[in-house]
């Protein structure tokens, strides 16, 4: 299919990782191009904590955390530190070494903004309910090339795109429903609900236009339901591992949507030490990547965690396609990040861009002029932070830095470009948004490609097997290949609400008479959420096996 670009794109392919900004992982990347905007080319300060002096970006980030930043909406607020008010409103950034300094403390971000919002503030924030101090100034630590050899690689070798905004300030589900439906139906927060909203899946259908998701744990996209609440489309859902087999066997569809497993290492109650293995999480996600206060300071990054794992699974799914050239050469590959997860980036996002529907009214904005929830009075017209995003084809030149405006909707805007473009947008924030397939400017593929395989995984889960042609079980805590947990492990809070998704997935495939749900689950809700995401895979597969 051809659009503006003068390659034929006949797949895209869209990997998603979690909660990292564009600064914290390619600010240090050094970038031929003067069109690159990293931090190598100045000084990015963030003021200090309580006015201590001010706190420079480093390339000096470990791949761990002694504690996840705060990504909520209203801590997001507080880090994009918003100055001026209508047309010259506009974002400072100067509130991230602020922010995280607050989440070690214990302390409320501030909720409230108007004229009665710091007041307000000061009687809500409460009292300190944690005593890690001094901690603020890690929020500004970039990783250095070495830590992310996979992403900087790609990001060198085809396009990166110094202006991709994640779509709200907040958290992970309004950001990733975005990417499949352009709106967030008015959440900053990660709401737990079903989502009706209609998505670029949808669009794909009535258009006779194939797609998969392909993940191996609870994916964040069972949040809408009519996705997978019938037969016909519960068939379209894989396991990650089929990804890899289905580019090699030219079976793709036109969109291949993948999520990492969020599922994360299991902790002591200090977080101390990080355990777990190769059937555990690969997000990436900061609270899939934390230890004590106490051992971050002599942490050497030496082990295995979620985070190298992440870079792996890039490296496989980039190699997985580079494998299969007659594949590769109609291919399209994002990778990015749903959010910032509060890490620090320094250029401001856009301040005027439409909103999924129409703003406030003249009453709320009356309203709000006193005080306010900032959640509750965001009216979706600015982006989050910067995120990365690497965009990946035989048909982009080596080198090539795309400085248009993005944001999560991109990807459905794309979708419609290539595949329907006579369709209407889903909102008009895909109908504003900048498609990226017009990256592929070259008229022959590269024969120059990287090569990554030293990074890759000869399969994602080697050590998992399943029965033929049916995806392998993901081993619960105490089986090989998963780590046990203690009597005093605990999950990060992020991945509550993904145990509580999986269990309405189930109660749902138990209403509609899937014999894959009838068996009772295992007692604990991390075990069950895994159990669950094996069935609901085997009945998937049991759906292709009758169309």
């Amino acid at each position: 299919r051809r659009g503006d670009t003068m390659a034929v794109v006949d797949h895209v392919v869209v990997l998603v990782l979690e909660n990292r900004s564009f600064d914290h992982m390619l600010g240090y990347l050094e970038h031929p191009s003067p069109a690159f905007d990293g931090l190598t080319d100045g000084s990015y300060t963030n003021p200090g904590w309580d006015g201590g002096p001010p706190i420079a970006t480093s390339p000096t980030a470990k791949t761990v955390l002694p504690f996840g930043p705060d990504h909520g909406h209203d801590a997001v607020m507080e880090q994009l530190a918003l100055t001026g008010s209508g047309a010259a409103r506009h974002a400072t950034n100067q509130g991230f070494v602020l922010s995280y300094e607050r989440k070690g403390r214990g302390l409320s971000p501030p909720r409230f903004g108007g004229l009665l919002g710091p007041l307000l503030n000061l009687v809500v924030d409460g009292t300190a309910t944690a005593a890690t101090t001094g901690r603020g100034p890690l929020v500004m630590c970039c990783q250095p090339m070495s830590h992310v050899p996979v992403l900087s690689r790609l990001a060198l070798e085809f396009a990166v795109c110094t202006r991709w905004f994640c779509s709200v300030p907040g958290e992970t589900w309004p950001n990733r429903n975005f990417l499949h439906a352009a709106t967030s139906d008015g959440e900053t927060g990660n709401e737990l609900r079903p989502y009706t909203n209609r998505t670029v899946f949808d669009l794909l259908d009535d258009h006779g236009v194939s797609w998969h998701v392909y993940h191996d744990d609870t994916p964040q996209v069972w949040a809408f339901p009519a996705l997978w609440d019938t037969p016909e489309r519960h068939a379209n859902w894989y396991h990650l591992d089929d990804f890899v087999t289905h580019v090699a066997t030219g079976e793709l569809p036109a969109y291949s949507f993948l999520e990492p497993n969020h599922r994360p290492p299991v902790h002591t109650a200090e977080y101390a030490p990080l355990i777990g293995s190769a059937s555990v999480s690969n997000s990436q996600h900061p609270e899939n990547n934390l230890v004590s206060d106490a051992a971050y300071d002599g942490y050497g990054d030496e082990l295995d965690n979620d985070f190298t794992r992440a870079e792996a699974l890039v490296a496989t799914v980039y190699e997985a396609l580079r494998a299969n050239p007659a594949v590769f050469d109609r291919t399209m590959l994002l990778i990015t990040y749903d959010e910032h997860g509060g890490l620090y980036d320094h250029v401001a996002p856009p301040t005027d861009v439409p909103g999924p529907s129409g703003g406030p009214s003249l009453l709320r904005r009356l309203q709000r002029l006193l005080f306010h929830r900032q959640a509750a009075a965001f009216d979706f017209t600015m982006l989050g932070p910067r995120v990365p995003a690497v965009v990946v084809s035989p048909h982009i030149a080596a080198g090539t830095v795309d400085t248009e405006v993005h944001e999560h909707s991109s990807v459905p805007a794309t979708l419609r470009a290539l595949f329907t473009p006579d369709a209407s947008p889903l909102t008009e924030r895909d109908r504003w948004a900048t498609p990226f397939h017009n990256l592929a400017t070259l008229d022959r593929p590269r024969n120059d490609l990287p090569d990554l395989s030293a990074f890759a995984q000869p399969r994602l889960f080697p050590t998992q097997a399943g029965e033929a042609g049916a995806p392998p079980p993901v081993p619960a805590a105490g089986e090989p290949g998963q780590t046990a947990p203690s009597a005093d492990g605990q999950m990060p809070d992020y991945y509550q609400a993904f145990v509580t998704l999986a269990e309405q997935v189930h109660d749902h495939l138990l209403s509609v008479g899937e014999p894959e749900a009838a068996d009772p689950l295992p007692g604990a809700r991390v075990d069950r959420a895994t159990e669950i995401t094996n069935r609901f895979s085997r009945a998937a597969h049991r759906h292709r096996q009758r169309r």
